[in-house]
């Protein structure tokens, strides 16, 4: 069989561009293998990984720490969304890493505690936060919500009170989370809730 004479040339030219192809590609895989390392790489004490590029941060930069906090904040929030309390959890706990005062951390992270039925870590975020910030409203409600599940009805009622005298005022998460419902059959609790409806209206 002859071969026209333009294919020796195409020939030529293939087998010099495929294995600049072929190192370039391996070059590519070897790189996206390292990337992936460096966002996974295990830098913090208890197993916790950061899941961005840690490259040309400085950690002991006050507004960096802050802006990590920040973005693990919410990529906790994002993962309680979607239910996965587990992975919600790793991202608040690496958030009060790079910023301890971060009291919106403290009310998901004791959230996600609640959810996965992790009574005593709950318990343990809320008094934490409670050594912060002694007022804030949803630190009472999380509380009255620990009470509620573990069925300790008084002090459930008495921290919702401190919840609404702090603050808190949404009628309807009131009315429907599962959470208070041990607390729903308690007389104080019904007195409790008029009295916030009367406030809202």
């Amino acid at each position: 069989m002859t071969i026209p004479t333009k294919y020796p040339r195409l020939m030529y030219l293939l087998l010099i561009i495929a294995p600049i192809i072929f190192i370039t590609s391996d070059q590519n895989q070897f790189h996206l293998k390292q990337t992936i390392q460096s966002i996974t790489h295990e830098e913090t004490p208890g197993n916790q990984n950061h899941n961005h590029s840690n490259e040309g941060i400085d950690h002991s930069n006050p507004k960096n720490q802050k802006r990590m906090g920040i973005y693990h904040y919410n990529e906790g929030n994002k993962f309680l969304k979607q239910n996965n309390w587990e992975e919600a959890i790793k991202n608040y706990k690496m958030a009060l890493r790079h910023n301890k005062s971060f009291d919106e951390t403290y009310i998901n992270l004791s959230t996600a505690y609640l959810i996965g039925k992790q009574f005593e870590a709950a318990l343990k975020t809320l008094n934490a936060l409670q050594a912060i910030n002694p007022k804030h409203p949803l630190l009472h409600y999380n509380l009255a919500c620990y009470y509620s599940l573990t069925e300790k009805i008084a002090l459930g009622l008495e921290s919702l009170e401190f919840a609404v005298a702090n603050g808190f005022n949404n009628i309807q998460i009131l009315k429907r989370d599962p959470d208070l419902e041990n607390l729903r059959h308690d007389p104080k609790f019904k007195k409790l809730q008029k009295s916030l409806l009367a406030k809202n209206t």
